[in-house]
């Protein structure tokens, strides 16, 4: 049995969802400048996140303080007026929240690789972010013509206007695409980093939580149909209310939640010894807290037996040139290679010297044996 009015379960759900998402901003926030010290552009993006998604919450309350979710033939002429102004409104805004959003992720992709092609896709799929969301507003702001005919329909007869199905449909499938995209980009470089396999696995799942305001993307598309066929406007736009704040605020927190992962960290010891910044960190956090170094690169050089030394790759587990000890244990075992702490070099009984000594224990680094 439908529900009569769904002011109640919209009101219920989008006040939650909107509490969730900005205490996920204000964690992300704290971690990275308290915790982390890395506070970044991807921040800044955050911050700004943290302004239009409030403005988001507040046009869908004004929608049900239209009557949203309650019957049409229940509500007044002006309450219907009212829904039909700010639902154009909401077109541009949503189109610009999502924007907002999809930004703030791949500002935070910047950190998670010094290569050129990962660098360039990112910024690419930035261009493409931003060449999707001009084409929704140009349809959005010329669906009609004349202009007024979008706010009143009846006294216009003769406008010539875009499909309405086109409309609700095409905004919401570049949407979905850019997400795909979104989700997809990391997966080749995540998984190259020298890290375990477990620890992939774990970096990927934070990142890949955003599939969650995917798939309810996904879902949107039916009530947008039903918009479409239904002359119940403000009762499916009570259902739009619901779904709009699930997926928002589902993607707000996926954004935030690789920098939040740093406070749970800290709050059940998930890392082992650490100084200073890296205190605390996961392998998991780190990848999203590397910072370029001045020179534009990456390096890592490790020395091995006999005084060669040998580049095991680019460090992929740098916060400010800071290794923590976990870090360190883990690429090393990887490599077959322990950390020592002490190093005595003497003359042997046998006269060994000192070279044949050094190639046991170079530089601090031994062959695990």
């Amino acid at each position: 049995m439908a529900f009569e009015d769904l002011q109640p379960t919209a009101y219920g759900v989008a006040t939650v969802m909107f509490i969730l998402g900005t205490v996920s901003i204000f964690l992300r926030l704290y971690c990275r400048s308290v915790i982390l010290k890395t506070f970044g552009w991807d921040d800044v993006m955050a911050v700004f996140l943290l302004l239009v998604n409030t403005t988001q919450q507040a046009i869908l309350y004004i929608f049900l303080h239209y009557g949203c979710g309650i019957h049409i033939t229940l509500l007044s002429a002006y309450q219907i007026e009212s829904i039909v102004k700010w639902l154009f409104i909401e077109e541009i805004f949503y189109m610009f929240t999502h924007w907002t959003i999809k930004q703030a992720f791949l500002l935070f992709y910047l950190r998670l690789s010094p290569q050129k092609n990962f660098r360039r896709m990112v910024l690419g799929t930035m261009v493409l972010n931003t060449a999707f969301t001009a084409i929704n507003w140009m349809l959005a702001f010329l669906q009609c013509i004349p202009f007024d005919a979008i706010l009143h329909a009846a006294a216009h007869p003769g406008a010539k206007c875009i499909n309405k199905l086109v409309l609700l449909i095409v905004p919401s499938i570049l949407n979905i695409i850019t997400d795909m995209i979104i989700l997809i980009l990391p997966i080749s470089t995540v998984w190259s980093l020298q890290m375990s396999i477990r620890r992939k696995i774990g970096v990927l799942a934070v990142i890949g939580f955003g599939a969650s305001a995917v798939l309810i993307s996904a879902l949107r598309l039916i009530i947008l149909y039903e918009l479409y066929i239904s002359p119940d406007l403000s009762y499916v736009l009570g259902k739009m209310v619901i779904v709009a704040a699930l997926e928002v605020e589902f993607a707000v927190m996926a954004v935030n939640l690789p920098s939040v992962k740093a406070l749970w960290n800290q709050i059940t010891g998930g890392s082992s010894s650490g100084s200073g910044a890296a205190s605390g960190y996961s392998g998991a956090y780190k990848l999203s807290s590397m910072e370029r170094k001045r020179d534009g690169q990456y390096k890592q050089s490790s020395k091995v037996s006999g005084g060669r030394s040998g580049n095991r790759g680019s460090v992929t587990m740098l916060e400010q040139g800071v290794m923590s000890n976990e870090s360190e244990e883990e690429l090393f075992r990887q490599q077959g290679i322990k950390v020592t702490t002490n190093v005595a070099v003497t003359m042997g009984d046998k006269g060994e010297s000192d070279t044949e000594s050094g190639r046991r224990g170079y530089g601090g680094y031994q062959h695990a044996r």
